[in-house]
């Protein structure tokens, strides 16, 4: 099994990947919104990449800024999670 860094790091590429598929969809950009979701638009393209990980505050503010609910954002994550281990196997 691979350590806690590791699984919580792959986590948080997965949500910054869901985050930013869901804004594109939407065509917004990331300034649209970092400023929907109350966010800087530095830490959002920080956490999209997957280089920050967001409190759960933050996440619910980003999910109300692509107009969808926080656990749909975590399960879309989730899937990409199980997807790329899937893929490693």
């Amino acid at each position: 099994m691979a350590n806690k860094r590791s699984v919580h790091g792959h986590f948080y590429k997965c949500l910054g990947k869901a985050i930013a598929e869901r804004r594109k969809r939407l065509h917004l950009s990331q300034q649209e919104l970092a400023e929907g979701s109350g966010v800087n638009r530095a830490f959002l393209s920080n956490v999209e990449q997957g280089k920050r990980n967001p409190s759960i505050g933050a996440v619910a503010s980003i999910a109300q800024g692509l107009r969808m609910r926080v656990s749909r954002l975590l399960v879309k994550c989730e899937e990409c999670v199980r997807d790329e281990s899937e893929r490693a196997s």
